[in-house]
């Protein structure tokens, strides 16, 4: 069966934009004044700009690898937006912690780092996993709720021990991103990733007993977890092989209707193989067939032409004949020429024909 893992896209911007602004301190420390939060003169652009920006290295990778682990933990499972919704929204409330504890200091030093951000995100991850046992020692496990509870301990003894310092209070940012982050796992309804990830598991056994094995394993899945791509995949793809075109085409237009980019294109290219692009809403079909344009012409004209051939979507004909000229007008010209011949004998007054009158095509 063909795996496909996707690439936390997000996570790596933001862990660029963090480095580049490490750069730009290096070149330029007094940035740190400029950009960095003051609870004395508190502004919406420092609160933001000051995520980005780290007292040191230690600070800087400390923040970055714990941002590696778990950001692109948080943003595989819950998907960029509201990954970066994560991350954002906790980075701010860190903000807005450090400022309620600070806001009487007269010269508070400057607010920077991620770790509001990278607490909440650890927030957002943890809820699911309270339950979950992980290693701490030799022969010793403990909850991922015990290791949470020492670790919110740790925020707030650390806070109150070195509250006079002046870097003491970027514990109490740790807090209030933790907070937001576990407040947004349960409005966003965060998924159980421990049990995605056991189904994970038995789809995988399942497809070394054989794809009707494997549909079966896909299909009780999908029940419970209806939005997982794996599962949606692992279907077609058993489907397939059983030679089931009509439930692997079911299956095809689901991973279309609610997968990303990629994977709906790649779900056209085999509804293309099977004969089954009718199937596809024609208007999304030609939207499609645009996006396929420059990287796969041909699976793009393939579309096309399923939608001159298609007698539902004659309301759509023109349009499709005008696109399908204009890819065939660089390989095929004569082609192209009959295409639009056609275009003007049969819709004369289309504002299709009218386009491809302004563009030069037709006289």
């Amino acid at each position: 069966m063909s795996a496909r893992a996707r690439l936390p896209l997000v996570t790596l911007l933001l862990i660029a934009a963090n480095l580049v602004a490490a750069f730009s301190l290096i070149i330029d420390p007094e940035l740190v004044q400029e950009l960095g939060f003051r609870s004395n003169h508190p502004s919406i652009v420092s609160a933001f700009t000051s995520l980005f920006l780290h007292a040191n290295l230690i600070h800087l990778l400390g923040n970055m690898v714990f941002m590696a682990a778990v950001g692109a933990a948080v943003e595989l499972a819950t998907g960029s937006l509201r990954f970066i919704a994560v991350y954002l929204i906790g980075g701010l409330c860190g903000v807005l912690m450090h400022y309620l504890v600070t806001r009487r200091a007269i010269e508070p030093a400057p607010f920077v780092g991620a770790s509001g951000c990278i607490a909440s995100c650890a927030a957002y991850y943890s809820v699911r996993y309270t339950r979950l046992r992980v290693p701490v020692a030799p022969k010793l496990a403990i909850s991922v709720a015990a290791v949470t509870a020492v670790w919110i301990g740790l925020q707030f003894l650390g806070a109150f021990l070195r509250f006079g310092e002046q870097g003491g209070t970027s514990f109490w940012a740790h807090i209030g991103g933790f907070i937001a982050g576990a407040i947004l796992s349960l409005a966003f309804k965060a998924p159980d990733l421990e049990q995605v990830k056991l189904g994970h598991e038995v789809l995988d056994k399942m497809n070394t007993r054989g794809p009707a094995a494997a549909a079966f394993a896909a299909e009780l899945h999908l029940q419970k977890h209806p939005k997982d791509l794996k599962a949606m995949w692992e279907l077609a793809d058993a489907q397939g092989v059983q030679g089931e075109i009509n439930e692997e085409t079911k299956a095809l237009l689901r991973i279309f209707e609610s997968g990303p980019e990629g994977d709906r294109m790649e779900a056209l290219r085999r509804l293309c193989k099977v004969g089954k692009l009718n199937e596809v809403p024609t208007l999304k079909r030609l939207q499609a067939a645009d996006s396929f344009r420059s990287d796969s012409p041909d699976v793009a004209k393939t579309i096309l032409n399923s939608v001159i051939e298609d007698p539902s979507a004659e309301v759509q004909h023109p349009d499709a004949i005008l696109a399908l000229a204009g890819i065939e007008r660089d390989s095929s010209p004569a082609r192209a020429t009959e295409l639009l011949a056609t275009l003007v004998a049969d819709y004369p007054l289309h504002p299709a024909t009218e386009l491809a009158r302004q563009r030069g095509w037709i006289s």
